[in-house]
């Protein structure tokens, strides 16, 4: 009856509030773990991205050593400020030049100046 409501109300409560706290712990756990695969994942993808940052230094100190091996063996004449350079080394292409247009030929109408059968003059007549 109504004396024992009140006592009911309290138990229900009371398997609420263990109820609500069950929940969030296990939340908490989840969000945790979570958590640390994220951190995980992201350690794993930092050091893949070192390793390819150390992969590229290494392959571009290679690359740059070996320009400068095939440009100290190569045979490519240097011009120093005091000398006077060799006409074939002065010697530059002929510049591009974009091909002319190609213009239709007039008719002998439009060179003449007569439209439609001659002159104004001629038409009178």
């Amino acid at each position: 009856g109504p004396k024992r409501l009140p006592e009911v109300a309290r138990t229900a409560g009371r398997w609420m509030g263990q109820l609500r706290r069950f929940i969030s712990e296990v939340k908490q756990d989840l969000d945790r773990e979570i958590h640390t695969e994220d951190l995980a994942e992201l350690r794993k993808l930092k050091q893949e991205l070192s390793d390819t940052r150390h992969l590229m230094e290494n392959t571009s100190g290679e690359l740059l050593q070996g320009f400068s091996e095939i440009n100290s063996a190569s045979k490519i004449p240097t011009i120093h400020s005091n000398e006077t350079p060799e006409p074939a080394a002065m010697e530059t292409p002929a510049p591009l030049t974009p091909p002319k247009r190609l213009r239709a030929k007039p008719s002998k109408k439009s060179q003449s100046g007569k439209k439609h059968g001659g002159t104004r003059k001629s038409r009178r007549r």
